[in-house]
C-alpha cells in the first residue's frame, strides 16, 4: 500500500516533531514516523524527568543541612515516591498519545514503526512504502553508545532510560562514564542511598568542560561519598541480575549490584538505508550543507554533522514551497 504526501518525517523526537508540526501548520501534507514515543528523549527519559530527579535530590541535600542551622532534622528518603511522580506526573506513564493527537490535529498523519529509505523520496515502513513529493526529513537522533567491552553482551546493564524509569534502586551502582549523564545520575542516586562508583577513562570528570568545573564536581562528589576512579578503563565485565563484576585495566576488580553505561551517544543514521538515496553517512550521522540538506530531496536535523546557528529555520525555509 502506497501513500502520497509532501514530506515524510523519519523520527518524531524533539527535532522531528517540531519540524513536522511547523510543516503541517504551513499547509503541507506530512507523514511522521516514529518507532518509540513522539517527543523523544527530552520529555520521557532526559530533560524533564532527570531535572525532576535533580530537584528531588537537591531537597534531600538541603534537608540534611538543617542540622546545625535550624535544629535537628531526620531525613528518610523513599525512592518509590520519586518514581511514582516521574511515572504519573512527568512522563504520563510514558504515553505519547497527546503528542499523536497534537500532530494529527495539525493535519499530520502518524505511523508507528521503523522507517528506512528505499530510494530517493521513498520510505518503507513494514509492508508499506511512502512516497514524498518534496522529500524526506531524517530526524532519528541518537542512541546510547554501547562500548565494546569484553563480556558486556552477556552482562545486564542500564542506560539512562532504565535508571530514570526504575521503581526501585540497587544497593550499589557502577557507572562507566564521568560525563554529564554519568555525573548527574551518580549524584542523584547517591543522595538516595545508593553506593555509587564512577569509572572514567579520562584524567578528570566532565573531560570536555573546563578543568575548574571538573575540580568542583570532584570535590562535591568526594564530600558526598561518591567513589570516583579516573584515568582507568574497564577491561571486561561479567555478572547477572544480582551482582556485576568489573575488571579494570589497573588490575583492580569492582563489584556492584547494577551497572550503568554513560559513555556518550551515537547517531542512528547508518541504520536507515540512506545510501539508497545517495546520502553521505559517517559514524551514524548525516553530512549536510548549510540548509541541512544531504542530497536533493533529503534533509537531516538532530542527526547531522552540521551545526548552523539554527537547526530548524534553514530546513524550514529550504523545504517550504
Amino acid at each position: 500500500m502506497a501513500f502520497d504526501c509532501d514530506v515524510v518525517v523519519l523520527g518524531m523526537g524533539t527535532c522531528g516533531e517540531d519540524a513536522a508540526l511547523r510543516l503541517a501548520a504551513a499547509g503541507l501534507d506530512v507523514i511522521g514516523i516514529e518507532a518509540n514515543l513522539i517527543g523523544g528523549e527530552c520529555p520521557f527519559w532526559a530533560c524533564l524527568p532527570t531535572k525532576s530527579l535533580v530537584r528531588s535530590s537537591n531537597m534531600v541535600k538541603e534537608a540534611r543541612r538543617a542540622d546545625g542551622l535550624v535544629g535537628s532534622v531526620a531525613v528518610e528518603t523513599d525512592w518509590a515516591v520519586v518514581a511514582a511522580r516521574i511515572r504519573a506526573e512527568i512522563t504520563g506513564g510514558w504515553d505519547d498519545s497527546g503528542g499523536v493527537k497534537r500532530f494529527e490535529a495539525r493535519g499530520g498523519r502518524f505511523v508507528r514503526g521503523t522507517g528506512t529509505l528505499v530510494g530517493p523520496h521513498r520510505v518503507a515502513v513494514g509492508d508499506d512504502e511512502l512516497s514524498a513529493r518534496i522529500g524526506v526529513l531524517v530526524a532519528t537522533g541518537s542512541t546510547p553508545l554501547i562500548p565494546p567491552i569484553d563480556g558486556l553482551d552477556a552482562t545486564p546493564f542500564w542506560t539512562h532510560r532504565e535508571a530514570v524509569a526504575s521503581e526501585s534502586l540497587p544497593e550499589s551502582l557502577a557507572i562507566i562514564g564521568g560525563g554529564p549523564v554519568g555525573c548527574e545520575l551518580a549524584q542523584v542516586l547517591s543522595r538516595f542511598g545508593v553506593k555509587v562508583t564512577i569509572i572514567e577513562g579520562s584524567a578528570r570528570l566532565l573531560a570536555h568542560g573546563e578543568p575548574e568545573a571538573s575540580a568542583l564536581i570532584m570535590d562535591a562528589f568526594v564530600d558526598e561519598g561518591i567513589d570516583v576512579r579516573t584515568g582507568v578503563h574497564v577491561a571486561s565485565v561479567s555478572g547477572d541480575d544480582e551482582e556485576v563484576r568489573l575488571h579494570l585495566d589497573d588490575g583492580s576488580v569492582l563489584t556492584a549490584a547494577r551497572l550503568l553505561l554513560a559513555v556518550g551517544r551515537r547517531g542512528t543514521a547508518d541504520r536507515l538505508g540512506l545510501e539508497n538515496a545517495g546520502a553521505n553517512v559517517s559514524g551514524g550521522f548525516v553530512k549536510v550543507d548549510e540548509w541541512m540538506r544531504a542530497v536533493a530531496g533529503l534533509w537531516a536535523i538532530g542527526t547531522s554533522l552540521a551545526r548552523p546557528s539554527s537547526l530548524r529555520s534553514p530546513f524550514i525555509r529550504g523545504v517550504l514551497p
